[in-house]
């Protein structure tokens, strides 16, 4: 049995995604509440107050889908009642804390974790999979162009893109799940007048992140590029496609055919099993919602450890600095 605070976008998808799983959306919350009662449909009570609807409904999860900045006090009544919580990023203002918010949730024996659904796409699991046809790796590119920074002012920009971050930080972790993303020396510039681009070195290999605000379409997309080919992945519609580095006369020539085929194939593959999953938008939040259950009901473990949330807030934190 879950409940849902915020009913706005995100609100609606965690809902849908945890009746698409079996679980009793019990309740929803929001300062509007007709908004709520459409979220949470026949059977399900509206509040106006989260805590109101924690002491009332009393749900075994929490889905908390509220602005960031009521998170933190959101999480720790949460726990303090004994449900867990999976929360959309970021978890808290800094890595302190989420250090702490994670601690406490450890101490009273639940879960806390927050939702980086892109790494738990089924494209991502292809690439990784696949990852031994690529030979040596030399490059992964992870792009990120948003809107969400529309009618913002130029102060606010940072603060969006950071906020943006935690998803190519989990992905990195995906790709290295041995290296701690602290270890890495991180470099951090302006990438075009409402962007920047976020690199490090791993393992020999260059990893660079472009958050970008201005570039359009907006995208997500992720690349391991090799020296036997590439692996590239469309994260907004969760499919991904292998390019073979063959470098002959021919190849060339075929190349943008091949490419126009693959991509064809693969979107549309995908596209037709989203749609007899009922899995119109964000790929790959239904598998972390049910890889949460699961670990709350004793079936496994954490989808999101406390460290990797952690890190990425960590990170996070060392974006905000330098950008500014």
């Amino acid at each position: 049995a879950v409940a849902v605070a915020g009913a706005g976008l995100m609100g609606r998808w965690h809902a849908q995604a945890a009746r698409r799983l079996g679980a009793r959306v019990l309740a929803v919350a929001d300062r509007d509440e007709a908004r709520a009662r459409r979220v949470g449909g026949p059977g399900a009570a509206a509040f106006a107050d989260a805590i109101a609807m924690l002491d009332r409904a009393r749900p075994e999860v929490l889905h908390l889908c509220t602005p960031s900045a009521t998170h933190e006090a959101l999480i720790e009544a949460a726990l303090a009642r004994g449900v867990h919580v999976l929360a959309e990023k970021p978890l808290a203002a800094d890595a302190a804390a989420t250090r702490r918010l994670c601690d406490l949730a450890g101490l009273a024996g639940l879960l806390l974790c927050p939702v980086h659904q892109y790494a738990f796409q089924g494209a991502v699991a292809r690439v990784l999979a696949g990852r031994g046809r690529l030979g040596a790796l030399e490059l992964v590119e992870l792009d990120f162009h948003s809107a969400g920074a529309a009618g913002a002012g130029r102060a606010e920009l940072p603060r969006v893109a950071a906020d943006i971050l935690p998803h190519p930080a989990s992905l990195a972790q995906a790709i290295w799940p041995g290296r701690p993303l602290a270890s890495l020396g991180w470099m951090v510039r302006p990438a075009g007048p409402r962007g920047w681009e976020v690199s490090a070195e791993v393992e020999g290999a260059l990893l660079r992140i472009t958050l970008s605000l201005g570039a359009r379409p907006t995208r997500a997309a992720m690349a391991l590029r090799g020296q036997g080919g590439s692996w590239e992945a469309d994260l907004f519609h969760g499919y991904a496609l292998f390019r073979d580095g063959t470098a002959t006369r021919g190849s060339k020539l075929l190349r943008p055919f091949r490419d126009a085929a693959g991509h064809l194939g693969r979107a549309s593959a995908n596209l037709a099993g989203r749609a007899l999953r009922g899995e119109a938008a964000y790929p790959g939040l239904r598998a972390l919602v049910g890889a949460f259950y699961a670990a709350a009901a004793g079936r496994g473990p954490a989808p999101i450890g406390a460290e990797q949330a952690v890190e990425a807030a960590a990170l996070r934190d060392l974006f905000l600095e330098r950008a500014a």
